[in-house]
């Protein structure tokens, strides 16, 4: 174990019902964190080139300040010298367990995902991390994601309460059970179809994950 701080999980999160708003909010969320994404290719909860050879597994909790630090510090240089040049792929593994009753949140994001735009929402969700309760309802999604190109609001609305959804989020919740997934944010790394292996940084800046990430290209 690192000396990182770290959302610790306190048990898997119950599924629970939102009471969703339908009317939505004249007002849009700035989204400048957005445009480090533009032209990656998105598939599902997956970002980068499908054929890169390296998968980075992130679980992450939206509301987690940790998520947050490596989001901000981090991630953008991973993007960049990484995702961007056709290196590695990133996959967002949505864990519910530090605000639980924000689910609806991580709904949201897994439901753009079916639209291919997982990342941007969830990039909002983190550069709005303090008003989290807010835009996590019907009405707060809406006034988020107004400027994401392409995205179909009222089949995000659909999708976050469908049972694919619900499947997803269980999934993961029992992927991560099964890994040994202590805290959020944490990092698997996956050469190909290979076994996933622990990728601790020191930190959550980006020289810290330079250093893995390039040692791992360097085998």
């Amino acid at each position: 174990m690192t000396g990182l701080g770290r959302c610790l999980r306190t048990g898997v999160a119950a599924l629970a019902t939102a009471g969703l708003l339908a009317a939505a909010a004249a007002a849009a969320v700035s989204s400048p964190g957005t445009a480090i994404l533009t032209g990656i290719p998105q598939k599902g909860t997956v970002l980068g080139d499908p054929a890169a050879p390296l998968t980075l597994l992130q679980y992450e909790d939206l509301g987690c300040e940790h998520c947050l630090e490596f989001m901000e510090a981090a991630f953008p240089a991973i993007v960049r010298e990484y995702v961007r040049p056709g290196k590695l792929k990133v996959d967002f593994r949505g864990l519910g367990i530090v605000t639980p009753a924000l689910e609806p949140a991580l709904r949201y994001a897994l439901a753009a995902g079916r639209q291919n735009r997982l990342w941007q929402v969830v990039a909002l969700y983190y550069e709005n991390q303090g008003r989290l309760n807010e835009l996590a309802d019907d009405a707060g999604v809406t006034r988020l994601v107004r400027g994401v190109k392409g995205l179909d609001v009222p089949r995000l609305l659909r999708d976050a309460r469908s049972a694919a959804v619900t499947g997803q989020i269980r999934a993961v919740v029992r992927e991560s059970v099964a890994r040994k997934v202590e805290g959020t944010p944490w990092f698997l790394l996956r050469r190909g179809a290979g076994p996933v292996t622990r990728l601790a940084p020191e930190a959550y800046d980006a020289e810290s994950f330079r250093m893995l990430l390039d040692e791992e290209f360097r085998r």
